[in-house]
């Protein structure tokens, strides 16, 4: 027999990673995964988020005119949306909804408003004012519109 050939003895030791690390491995990598995603807003393009946001907030105020019997307005600049209330006072600047994601292009259609009044009013009897706003920013364009008494439409232009 050749003294010099000789079969490596075998290790007690344990080589690689247990089933356990590996899952835990890819879970803690699927945490990090959705927290980025929703940090960087999850691949929805800005315009759509912008178009989604303004969409909720107009039904909300729509719906709360409605229920609570009482005007209720939004004023929209090219940087935010503002919520107002009608007081004994006059109109009352509420809170910032929020601010848009890119430039927000609004356009009243009908009679125009007095000094003070918010763009968009919503009556207690469902009538709203009518208009329409472009929202341009990271991706497609998108366009509300409403005519006061039909439901907001929004889509991509």
């Amino acid at each position: 027999m050749d003294a010099g050939l000789s079969v490596p003895a075998v290790s007690t030791g344990q080589a690689g990673f247990s089933l356990l690390e590996v899952m835990i491995s890819v879970a803690v990598l699927a945490v990090l995964a959705v927290g980025a995603g929703l940090a960087t807003g999850g691949g929805v393009p800005q315009t759509e988020r912008d178009a989604d946001r303004f969409r909720r907030a107009h039904d909300q105020n729509w719906s709360l005119a409605i229920m609570g019997r009482e005007r209720r307005g939004l004023f929209v600049t090219a940087e935010r949306l503002t919520l107002a209330r009608l007081s004994e006072n006059g109109w009352q600047t509420g809170a910032i909804l929020f601010d848009w994601g890119g430039r927000a292009t609004f356009a009243p259609s009908g009679p125009i408003q007095s000094p003070g009044t918010p763009d968009i009013v919503f009556g207690a009897d469902g009538r709203g004012t009518g208009f329409s706003i472009v929202f341009r920013g990271r991706g497609p364009v998108w366009r509300c519109a409403s005519d006061g008494w039909s439901e907001l439409s929004c889509a991509a232009q």
